[in-house]
């Protein structure tokens, strides 16, 4: 933000005198000097401004009575010619100053300006009894300002590296652009302390502000991170696959949890939707704990409130599992389902025993079913006898692994059926 008339010119009073700057300096100069700027030297001229590019001299002038000054910044150099009626000047950012050099003689005395891929400015100094000491400032400043904003763009890059790792869920590769951007960081404040001129505050503000969008960055990429996980977490639950559905949430918690901290412990205001997306992934990590016992339990009662036997079968089968993920789910991990472990296994136990038997009667109606419709329908009799034998291979495989019902008796009924859907007509 510019300065106001009255600001302006106090910093162009110096200090303790009474000269008041010219009107039309300050004309020439608003919109130039911003607030916070330090006007460190104000060196008067004799009305012209030499420029030499691609071998071509041009000469700067105003009408009338101009006065002509050099005045130097924290931040830049500015060349001003200021007439009654017209005015000119020149604003050169430090970071385009290639070489600051003076020539100071008895008769004359030259400030000469060398500018990035803009040729040379040479201007005619009326007084130069400032001019060695600002010159000295002029080349230390550009070479710190250089310097600085070099490995401040460097921390920009590695700062969106590092946020482009977060959201690719890459952390080892996340943090090590982190500590890299946080040594361009560190180094931009060595060079700010090694060279002999006040550290300029609009460095310092740009140092600041690069650590705060590093914050910034690292905060917003690992909420938007969180999100997905949080996405992906719901979509392993409603599948099933709780163990995948629990890192997920583990790792969306420790994103939000990593930026609060990062908000708390920087200079970045903490996003209020980390509590909220951390209430609500607690919501889910709390239903996940108890969604397979949940699922059980419905399963069971339908099994028990249907008289048709093939939903039975199905409903004791999806009990047998939701059961068998409340008691294996989560291994590796600390996701610890609700209910007691003991319990558990004495429900599935119960409920595998059950399973059996409701397959075996199922494999019983449908070889029924099959000898029913054998002659005059050979095709639907393979057909139930082939859903027979699934019965059967199912069941079968429950009682060998759980060592419950009888193997034996479910193989003989096999080999019986085997052999009835072998010998079908047709």
């Amino acid at each position: 933000m510019s300065l106001t008339r009255t600001i302006l010119r106090e910093k162009l009073t110096p200090g303790g005198s009474t000269d008041d700057p010219e009107e039309a300096v300050l004309d020439a100069l608003d919109g130039s000097i911003e607030s916070g700027e330090e006007i460190k030297y104000q060196l008067p001229g004799k009305g012209t401004i030499v420029r030499e590019q691609d071998g071509q001299t041009r000469e700067r002038t105003v009408a009338g009575d101009a006065t002509a000054l050099a005045v130097v910044t924290d931040r830049k150099l500015v060349f001003v010619l200021a007439g009654p009626d017209q005015s000119s000047r020149i604003d050169l950012s430090y970071t385009e100053l290639k070489s600051v050099d003076a020539d100071d003689g008895l008769l004359r005395s030259t400030l000469t300006v060398e500018v990035w891929g803009a040729g040379e400015y040479r201007f005619a100094i009326a007084d130069a009894s400032d001019l060695g000491a600002a010159v000295q400032y002029l080349q230390q400043s550009s070479e710190c300002w250089d310097r600085v904003i070099a490995v401040l763009e460097d921390a920009a890059d590695r700062t969106a590296e590092m946020g482009e790792r977060i959201e690719a869920g890459d952390l080892e590769a996340a943090r090590e652009k982190r500590e890299a951007a946080t040594a361009k960081i560190d180094r931009s404040r060595e060079y700010l302390a090694r060279f002999d001129i006040e550290p300029p505050t609009a460095l310092e503000t740009k140092i600041a502000a690069a650590e705060r969008e590093r914050d910034r960055t690292e905060i917003r990429t690992r909420i938007a991170r969180a999100e997905t996980l949080i996405t992906e977490g719901t979509h392993y639950t409603d599948a099933r696959e709780y163990t995948r559905a629990y890192r997920s949430f583990w790792y969306a918690r420790d994103h939000l949890e990593t930026a609060a901290s990062i908000a708390r412990s920087g200079d970045v205001t903490e996003p209020a939707e980390i509590d909220a997306k951390l209430e609500t992934l607690e919501t889910r990590l709390s239903h996940l704990e108890v969604r397979p016992r949940a699922l059980a339990r419905q399963a069971c009662e339908r099994a028990e409130g249907t008289d048709k036997l093939a939903v039975e079968v199905e409903a004791w089968q999806e009990a047998f599992e939701h059961y068998r993920d409340a008691l294996t789910a989560g291994w590796g991990t600390d996701l610890e389902f609700s209910g007691d472990v003991e319990t558990l296994r004495s429900r599935i136990e119960t409920v595998v025993g059950t399973l059996i038997e409701r397959r075996a009667d199922l494999a019983a109606d449908l070889e029924a079913e099959g000898d029913d419709c054998r002659e005059r329908d050979p095709a639907t009799a393979r057909r139930r006898y082939d859903e027979a034998l699934e019965q059967l291979e199912a069941a079968l495989q429950l009682a060998r692994e759980f060592r419950s019902g009888d193997p034996d008796a479910l193989a003989t009924d096999r080999e019986r059926i085997g052999a009835k859907r072998y010998n079908v007509d047709g």
